[in-house]
């Protein structure tokens, strides 16, 4: 790119990042803590945190972008996308509940849940663990997880009810000393599922960013606090990046693979202007169906498919060329357009803004629920859902669904097994006072 190109790209960024931000920051004086908030922020990191990753790339180590075209139609696509769902989000209605004061003090039926939840996610990784050994010593590189060398890869799927279940447990106590429990509890778990699967940081990063939006969401944490350990995640992300790819850097070599790697993990938001780039054949609606796949074992289906085409794999097969099996994210935008280029994209971001305010309206239900027991594991409910929300933006809708409709389906079953034996246990002390 010529120099004009870079300045007329840099100011059409800095032109939309500040309006973005100005989004963010009327969302946080409006509500302190709310999914359209967090999702704005999610939303932010994606599409624009990698720019000057990108720039700094180009210009100090000659790494080849897509087209100056191209960069710029992504930036204004985030834009006027971001614009429709923001559109969306504030025309719906919120349905507000009467405040009612809570009645019902019981909390066995959130301790069952959460211990079903925490069981769930435990016994997992134990097994995981008891088939692979620690991951993290044993391959060579981080695509081995995905090889037939590891057995029971579907448990890890599972690992993450242990977060979820600790969240009911800090709603059902609302305590500085339940939230401090919190983060070294579940920053111990993903400590150790890094271990094991061999380099996954997810459950790890969660617990710490469920830690500081419980402590925001409960006035424990100042907004300042939050943003200075959120950049000193960063680092501890790029570290752990490291150690997961066996990189031994230092000097120039380490700041080049700081910006690389802080931009494909956290702003992708290149992978958009290749798709623009790319002649695609569109998906329609069949990446959605597809990705639900991955959750049906072989034995119940025989014939099932070796290769699941959901818009990540055609996006990395198709548009990238790389066989491997490690699939890149195609983003929440690029997922939109393999299935249906811009017109998928419009009808995709007003469906986004319609599921953002459905979750700030359970969020809002669950906060004055008139059951104690029912109001912790709805918030916990809502809050563990930050999982789906960050795979919803990065990953692409696609992958939100499946994981939304397993995740609430493990989730309703421990609530409903735990309000079984529950019902079991009271009725058992009637029948005894009788």
């Amino acid at each position: 790119m010529m120099l004009v190109e870079y300045l007329l790209l840099s100011s059409c960024y800095i032109c939309s990042a500040c309006l973005m931000l100005s989004f963010i920051y009327k969302a946080y004086q409006h509500q302190q803590f709310s999914f359209h908030w967090l999702f704005s922020i999610i939303y932010f990191s994606t599409f624009y945190l990698g720019f000057p990753c990108s720039m700094l790339l180009a210009l100090l180590f000659d790494v080849t972008l897509p087209n100056y075209e191209m960069l710029l139609l992504t930036l204004l696509t985030a834009l006027v996308s971001y614009l429709l769902y923001y559109f969306v989000y504030k025309r719906v209605n919120l349905i507000r509940q009467a405040v009612q004061k809570r009645q019902d003090f019981a909390k066995s039926e959130a301790i069952l849940t959460a211990s079903l939840l925490c069981m769930i996610g435990l016994f997992s990784l134990i097994a995981f663990i008891s088939m692979n050994g620690l991951l993290i010593f044993k391959l060579e590189k981080y695509s081995q997880i995905f090889s037939s060398i590891v057995q029971g890869i579907p448990l890890k799927r599972f690992f993450y009810f242990f977060i979820a279940g600790l969240l009911v447990f800090f709603f059902l106590y609302e305590n500085k000393k339940t939230w401090l429990a919190f983060l070294l509890i579940g920053a111990f778990f993903g400590g150790f599922a890094y271990l094991a699967v061999g380099g996954t940081r997810a459950n790890l990063g969660l617990a710490i960013v469920l830690f500081l939006l419980l402590g925001l969401y409960k006035g424990y944490l100042s907004y300042k606090w939050l943003l200075f350990i959120g950049a000193s995640m960063i680092g501890l992300m790029f570290l752990l990046a490291l150690a997961r790819y066996n990189l031994n850097v230092s000097g120039r070599e380490a700041f080049f693979t700081f910006l690389y790697l802080t931009r494909d993990t956290f702003s992708p938001w290149e992978n958009v202007a290749l798709l623009f780039i790319h002649p695609l054949e569109y998906q329609g609606l069949m990446p959605i169906v597809r990705d639900f796949y991955v959750y049906l074992p072989n034995w119940l289906w025989a014939d099932k498919p070796d290769q699941i085409v959901n818009t990540a794999t055609y996006f990395t097969h198709q548009v990238l060329g790389n066989a491997s099996a490690l699939v890149i994210s195609p983003t929440l935008l690029g997922s939109f357009y393999i299935m249906g280029g811009f017109t998928m994209i419009a009808i995709g971001m007003a469906l986004t803004g319609l599921i953002i305010k459905l979750f700030d309206q359970l969020l809002a239900y669950a906060k004055q629920h008139i059951k104690h027991s029912s109001s912790a594991i709805l918030q916990a409910y809502c809050f563990a859902n930050l999982f789906n929300l960050i795979v919803l933006v990065r990953d692409g809708f696609d992958a939100f669904c499946s994981r939304l409709v397993f995740f609430s389906l493990i989730f309703g079953c421990c609530w409903l097994v735990a309000r079984a034996i529950d019902h079991i246990i009271i009725n058992k002390h009637v029948v005894k006072e009788k």
